[in-house]
């Protein structure tokens, strides 16, 4: 389950470690001047916060951006719930499209929820990445 916050210290606290812990990015990569005006989600395994993303609108799509899941959480359906959630959100908002940029090594956790790579990869923080899109009509 998916849940609009406004509670940045849980989301500091999961960033932290998927970000900062697991992938070695600074503070300054993982957090910025946009997180006080992006809607901020928190990702729920009942009532417990494991995950996190933030969307930003984009004309007529939304951006999922940050997205993450703690380790111990992984691989138990939560990030593809939350994806099939995003899309519905998403298309209640009369969004057309979804975009991300996905860490290149990931890749095929958004595939096999329909996202579709476009573009080449590019380095973003020091890691590969890719653009990928979703079409909700």
């Amino acid at each position: 389950m998916i849940a609009k916050t406004d509670d940045f210290t849980k989301i500091k606290k999961i960033r932290l470690s998927i970000f900062h812990k697991e992938l070695g990015l600074s503070e300054n990569d993982i957090f910025d001047n946009d997180d006080a005006f992006l809607d901020q989600f928190l990702i729920l395994d009942g009532k417990i916060p494991v995950g996190t993303f933030r969307l930003r609108s984009v004309g007529n799509s939304h951006k999922i951006e940050r997205m993450g899941i703690l380790y111990e959480y992984r691989s138990q359906g939560l990030g593809k719930s939350s994806l099939t959630e995003i899309k519905s959100l998403s298309k209640k908002s009369g969004k057309k499209q979804i975009i991300l940029d996905s860490i290149y090594a990931v890749k095929d956790f958004y595939t096999k929820s329909g996202f579709v790579t476009t573009g080449n990869i590019y380095c973003k923080v020091g890691i590969p990445h890719i653009k990928m899109v979703f079409d909700l009509d």
